[in-house]
C-alpha cells in the first residue's frame, strides 16, 4: 500500500522564548503518523501568517526566512519523490531522518551502528562475522545503500564472492546470513520495506562430518601411548572425554569443578558457543578421566578440571594418535562431538534425547547425524537376504 506524505511549517507557541521569539517546526506526515521537527529558526508571533502557515512577507528578513523554509521543504519533497520513483522504502523513519545530521545515513553506517547496539548481546565471534561481511560488502560496492538492496544485487554479490573473492559455499553462506539479518533489522527500523532475500535461497555448506565409529573409539581407548609422551596422553584423554560427553573444545577447556554434580553424577554447564544450559550424565569412562585429573589437586569450585592446551596443539597430536591407532580418517578435535552424536544414533538412542544432550535448539540440527551408517546398510541387505532365504528357487 502506497503511503501519502506531506510537510508544512508550524509555530510552537508552547515553547516561546524569553525574548518573545517563537520556534518554527516542520510538521511531517507519512500515512497516519505525524511529528514535528525543529527547523532551528524562530520568529515573532506578529510576523507569522496563520492562513498560509508561513512567515509574513513584511520585511526583507522574513522574506529570506520564508525562502529558506520553502527551499528546505522542497528538498524534502524531492527526496521523498526520488525514493518513490525508484520503488525505495517510503516510511515514517526515512521521512523524519532526512532532517537529522545523520540524514544521509548509509547502509554501511547503519550496519556499524547496529553492531554497536549488539555489542553486549552477541558473542565476539558473531560480531566478528558481521564485521567480516561488512568489509566484503564494501569491496563489492563501496556506495551500496538501502535502495540498492534488491534480489538482483544479492545475485551479483553471490557471483562476486564466488568468482572474485574465491569464497566457497560455506564462506558465502555466513556472509549472506549476516546481510539477510541486517536487512531484517533495517525493515524493523523503517529503512527498508522488504528483504531482498525473499527470493534468494542461501545455500549452506554440506561438508562431511567425520567421526569415529563405536569400534574405532574402542581402538583408540586400547591404544598404548608411551609414558614419556605426556601431551599425547593428555590429548587422548581430552578427545575421548568429548567422545563420551559431546562437549566442544571450548566447554572442555572451561569445565570447572563446580560444574560436576554428584547423585546423579552429571555435568551441568552453560555452553560457551550458545549460552544454552545443558546437563550431561557421566559414564564410567568419562568419570575415570575426570578422576585421573582430580587426584592431585585441590578441587575448588572455580578451578578448571583439565589442563589447558591450545586447540591447534591438540589437533596436531590427534593426527599422530589416529595413525598409531590404525584409524585412517581425517580427524580433528571437533570430530569428537560428531562421534558422540553418531555413536548415540548407532546405539539406537531416541533422537530427542540426543538433541538435548547436544544442546541443539532445533531437531533439524540433530537429524544431520541420523543418516544411515554404511555398516547398517550392508547389515540391512544381509538381513533381508536371510529373510528371503535365497537357497530356495523362485
Amino acid at each position: 500500500m502506497r503511503l501519502t506524505y506531506s510537510i508544512k511549517t508550524v509555530l510552537r507557541p508552547d515553547k516561546i522564548k524569553a525574548d518573545g521569539m517563537v520556534p518554527i517546526y516542520y510538521s511531517v506526515r507519512v500515512g497516519p503518523s505525524t511529528t514535528r521537527i525543529p527547523t532551528g529558526k524562530t520568529i515573532l508571533l506578529k510576523d507569522w501568517n496563520k492562513a498560509s502557515s508561513s512567515p509574513k512577507l513584511n520585511c526583507k528578513l522574513n522574506e529570506l526566512l520564508n525562502s529558506y523554509l520553502s527551499a528546505e521543504m522542497t528538498k524534502w519533497r524531492v527526496f521523498m519523490m526520488s525514493r518513490e520513483s525508484l520503488s525505495q522504502a517510503i516510511t515514517f523513519t526515512i521521512a523524519t531522518s532526512y532532517f537529522d545530521q545523520n540524514a544521509k545515513l548509509t547502509f554501511f553506517t547503519f550496519w556499524e551502528q547496529q553492531l554497536d547496539l549488539w555489542n553486549n548481546s552477541k558473542r565476539d565471534n558473531t560480531l566478528k562475522s558481521y564485521r567480516s561481511a561488512l568489509k566484503m560488502l564494501k569491496s563489492f560496492n563501496g556506495k551500496l545503500n538501502f535502495g540498492d538492496l534488491t534480489y538482483d544485487t544479492v545475485q551479483k554479490l553471490d557471483l562476486y564472492m564466488a568468482n572474485v573473492k574465491g569464497n566457497a559455499v560455506g564462506g558465502r553462506f555466513v556472509k549472506h546470513k549476516c546481510l539477510k539479518a541486517m536487512c531484517n533489522e533495517a525493515i524493523k527500523k523503517g529503512y527498508l520495506t522488504k528483504n531482498p532475500y525473499i527470493h534468494f535461497k542461501i545455500k549452506a555448506s554440506t561438508g562431511k562430518r567425520n567421526f569415529l565409529s563405536i569400534s574405532e573409539v574402542r581402538q583408540l581407548m586400547n591404544l598404548d601411548v608411551p609414558a614419556e609422551e605426556v601431551f599425547q596422553h593428555k590429548t587422548k584423554d581430552l578427545f575421548l572425554f568429548s567422545c563420551f560427553t559431546g562437549l566442544r573444545y571450548s566447554d572442555v577447556m572451561n569445565l570447572k569443578w563446580e560444574d560436576i554434580k554428584n547423585d546423579p553424577y552429571t555435568i551441568t554447564l552453560k555452553m560457551t558457543k550458545t549460552s544454552k544450559q545443558i546437563t550431561i550424565p557421566l559414564t564410567a569412562n568419562s568419570k575415570a578421566i575426570i578422576e585421573k585429573y582430580g587426584k592431585h589437586i585441590i578441587k575448588s569450585p572455580q578451578t578448571k578440571v583439565f589442563p589447558q592446551i591450545a586447540n591447534q596443539v591438540l589437533n596436531r597430536n590427534i593426527k599422530d594418535i589416529m595413525k598409531n591407532a590404525g584409524i585412517n580418517k581425517d580427524i580433528s578435535y571437533h570430530c569428537s562431538r560428531h562421534t558422540f552424536a553418531s555413536n548415540l544414533i548407532e546405539a539406537n538412542t531416541n533422537i530427542l534425547f540426543i538433541k538435548d544432550l547436544m544442546g541443539h535448539s532445533r531437531i533439524t540440527e540433530t537429524q544431520v547425524y541420523a543418516k544411515a551408517l554404511e555398516a547398517d546398510l550392508v547389515n540391512s541387505i544381509n538381513n533381508m537376504s536371510d529373510i528371503y532365504n535365497f537357497s530356495h528357487a523362485i
